[in-house]
């Protein structure tokens, strides 16, 4: 028997996740045992608890796209992964359970450099800022990028990884608490608490080279007013819950734009090139280039008073189910 949290209906994670205990179905010959010892809370696991993906979510699910355990046995037809090797089940939801069932292809291996908690965090966040940084604007020592939401845990990780890479962000923030998180070489510092905040903050600072935006909203206009022509605009998130204005592409013909999902590059994809961006990460945060606070951990028998903690997502660090 284990413990699964499971949704059966679409709703808020705080009222539609329940914890049930369930019995181990028989290993598959093709597929391998994972327990895993610690998950993530992240935005795009409540934006699926939410319904928002209906279309590709069958009920009943086990959320969880960022888990962390070690292989408990394979399947007969399974080569190359042995029971003990510390991996991370990717490409599919099923995270906050004890144990998952699952394509042994897809287990990204997990060096031995990192802890336990640095590996359940080591995955969406900083994979999905390596690759903006690198895949989507091609980052260049001396290039200018603003981030937003820059206090939040990728917001941290993309200042770090810039950092790493020869460039000093403008980092916008919300408020004078989230100001006091800022870490790393930073070319300016905005404090967008209300309207007029961020035009005022940029004015003077236009020519960036790119902007990358997890906000959303009216804002994402006024951003895209400091970019050179030819620069680029990942939009990634939407924490303001308001899309980008329609008016947005007629005012800026002459940028670069686009979306940016993790999830979409995984599945597009040879495993291969997802390990070899996924030990470039593990490096850096190995070497202490990026890091992810952990503010609580809850077991996941709690899986409620961890949802009720870790919502709504403010900087501060992550809520881990362990």
């Amino acid at each position: 028997m284990q413990y699964q949290a499971v949704v059966r209906k679409f709703g808020p994670a705080e009222e539609v996740v329940e914890i049930e205990r369930a019995a181990l179905p028989v290993l598959r010959r093709d597929q391998v045992r994972v327990r895993l010892l610690a998950r993530s809370i992240n935005p795009s696991d409540i934006i699926t608890i939410s319904g928002a993906y209906a279309g590709r979510t069958t009920l009943p699910f086990i959320p969880g796209f960022e888990a962390f355990g070690v292989v408990e046995a394979c399947g007969e037809e399974v080569h190359g992964l042995s029971p003990g090797t510390r991996v991370l089940p990717v490409r599919s939801a099923g995270g906050w359970q004890e144990v998952k069932d699952t394509d042994p292809s897809w287990c990204l291996r997990v060096p031995d450099t990192l802890s336990d908690f640095e590996a359940t965090t080591s995955y969406v966040n900083p994979m999905t800022a390596w690759l903006m940084l690198h895949k989507k604007i091609g980052l260049k020592p001396g290039m200018r990028i603003a981030i937003n939401a820059a206090a939040s845990s990728i917001g941290s990780i993309l200042i770090g990884l810039a950092n790493a890479g020869g460039v000093a962000p403008i980092a916008i923030v919300r408020s004078e608490q989230s100001l006091q998180r800022l870490r790393g070489r930073l070319e300016a510092v905005i404090v967008d608490k209300a309207d007029g905040d961020l035009a005022a903050g940029l004015a003077g600072r236009h020519g960036l080279d790119a902007v990358l935006d997890c906000v959303g909203g009216g804002r994402a206009s006024i951003l895209a007013d400091a970019l050179k022509p030819g620069g680029h605009f990942v939009h990634y998130g939407l924490l303001s819950g308001q899309s980008i204005p329609n008016s947005f592409w007629a005012s800026h013909p002459d940028i670069f734009f686009s979306y940016f999902h993790l999830r979409e590059w995984v599945h597009s994809e040879a495993v291969g090139e997802v390990q070899h961006a996924y030990f470039g990460v593990a490096a850096q945060i190995a070497s202490k280039v990026i890091a992810t606070e952990v503010r609580e951990v809850f077991p996941l028998e709690r899986v409620g008073d961890a949802l009720r903690s870790a919502l709504p997502f403010r900087a501060g660090g992550k809520v881990l189910l362990a």
